[in-house]
């Protein structure tokens, strides 16, 4: 019974249908022409200050700093593996010679530049007479003569 009473209903419109003041649409148009302009208002500001950084960036880039000239190109030691080494790598924006800066072949090099020094003779301080000798006989020389002592 209930269900003939609702198929009457809707078969006489009621219950059908919308209703006209959900949405109006002038609230709508005028959000999005307030957003339109907004976005344009914006675009000129932001050009703005891009073009005032942009002058402001060439007037200073004309005058380089007094202590310009007395920095060092390359950075002092310790340098990142496989970054110029020397001014002309730097100045010439040359790759590196991955044969030959390669970290391994660089780890090798130093090495046999240490082992050179291990087992080799050589002067540490020639002015003071200091020299470097071999480890093997800074050793056996060692266990001949013991370890010096102070004296008190």
């Amino acid at each position: 019974m209930t269900d003939h009473h609702t198929n009457e209903n809707l078969s006489h419109g009621v219950g059908v249908g919308h209703e006209s003041s959900d949405l109006k649409i002038a609230p709508v148009v005028w959000f999005v022409i307030g957003l339109s302009v907004a976005t344009i208002v914006i675009g000129f500001l932001v050009w703005g200050l891009f073009s005032t950084l942009g002058s402001r960036e060439q007037r200073s880039s004309g005058s380089a700093s007094p202590l310009a000239g007395e920095r060092q190109k390359l950075p002092p030691e310790p340098r990142l593996q496989l970054a110029p080494s020397t001014v002309e790598q730097l100045e010439g924006n040359k790759p590196p010679n991955l044969k030959e800066d390669h970290p391994l072949q660089e780890m090798k090099r130093q090495r046999e530049e240490e082992d050179r020094k291990l087992n080799g003779y050589g002067w540490v301080d020639e002015k003071a007479g200091v020299v470097r000798i071999p480890i093997d006989e800074a050793k056996k020389r060692l266990l001949e003569k013991g370890i010096p002592a102070r004296q008190k």
